[in-house]
């Protein structure tokens, strides 16, 4: 697949709509049967998403019931795992005897060459799925197994820092077969093998490549999960992930900077976008920045001017006034 494909049910006639439906969901992922209580009424949104290797799609659709069977198998099977993110509403997954139920960013995979069941339930289910080739998967297809249908967490560690990965492609869509959507590919390759090797605690069994990709993706993710601590220094993550800080200096190479100006960097873009959210308006500046882990608002007010060429009190005052501005000017259009 070479092209974004995109469905809207609003741009098909109602009659046709599921079926439509039905059909662009056997071919972009793999044959199933599917059934809906609302086929009469159906509406839903589908996008895929080919970026190389990996394809992703979005999709918000009402409840359904997928099922692939061993003959569907036996007729077409794509060779590939299947990782879902529910964005909202409940999913049912069974597949090698395993059934377990997943909410808002709860992690599963399923592989097309085993039959499963996949229900969907409550009045809207929203999320992302990515396909990946098995081939392209270096772990041992057995151990894999093991995870099918099980939930592997969205929210912390690599699985959180694959969901956030997935949920900025989905909303900022890559033009397929651009360099852009071949180094996300590459990314997105890496990121669900290190989540596989991490439900399945076997890391050591990656590939000197993967492994390093794996670990620096983990640094990240412990980075990202730790900022609000002021005790988070290049010393302290080296430690926690049992390295030593030259081995961790020689992960961020590739990203021009240091450890230590990457969690400045960070910690800086939180307190940013705290200090221009009207809801935190009240907040105490100095409480913001204890927040993301600057022990000291001296130190925290010099690294902001630094970084933003203004004060945090002059960022939160203009962000603010152009908010008011906004409605103001909205307010008087409408008036007039």
């Amino acid at each position: 697949m070479t092209t974004e494909t995109v469905f809207r049910s609003a741009d098909i006639p109602a009659s046709d709509r599921f079926a439509y439906w039905s059909a662009l969901m056997s071919d972009t992922v793999c044959p199933m049967d599917l059934r809906c209580p609302t086929a009469g009424d159906f509406r839903a949104e589908m996008r895929v998403i080919p970026l190389g290797s990996a394809v992703v799609w979005s999709t918000q659709l009402p409840p359904v019931h997928m099922v692939r069977t061993d003959r569907m198998i036996r007729r077409s099977d794509p060779g590939l795992y299947h990782l879902s993110l529910p964005l909202s509403g409940r999913v049912d997954v069974e597949q090698m005897s395993y059934r377990s139920v997943h909410y808002r960013r709860q992690l599963y995979v399923v592989d097309t060459d085993r039959p499963f069941v996949c229900r969907t339930t409550g009045s809207e289910m929203r999320g992302i799925g990515l396909e990946i080739p098995k081939q392209l998967v270096p772990l041992p297809t057995g151990r894999v197994e093991r995870l099918l249908a099980r939930q592997l967490s969205g929210r912390e560690g690599i699985g959180a820092y694959l969901a956030d990965f997935l949920t900025r492609i989905a909303r900022d869509v890559p033009r397929p077969g651009t360099a852009e959507a071949s180094r996300l590919d590459a990314i997105l390759l890496d990121l669900f093998i290190a989540t596989l090797a991490h439900g399945m605690e076997a890391e050591d069994e990656l590939p000197p490549h993967a492994r390093r990709s794996a670990l620096a993706l983990s640094v990240k993710a412990f980075i990202r999960e730790n900022l609000g601590d002021p005790q988070l220094t290049a010393s302290a993550v080296a430690a926690s992930h049992h390295i030593s800080s030259s081995y961790l200096h020689g992960l961020f190479r590739s990203e021009e900077t240091t450890v230590s100006a990457w969690i400045r960097r960070l910690r800086l873009e939180r307190a940013r976008r705290d200090l221009t959210d009207p809801s935190q308006a009240t907040v105490p500046i100095g409480h913001i920045a204890a927040r993301w882990g600057f022990a000291h608002y001296a130190v925290f007010s010099r690294a902001f001017r630094t970084e933003y060429g203004i004060s945090p009190r002059e960022c939160r005052y203009e962000a603010l006034a152009e908010i008011a501005t906004g409605a103001t000017g909205a307010t008087g259009s409408v008036d007039s």
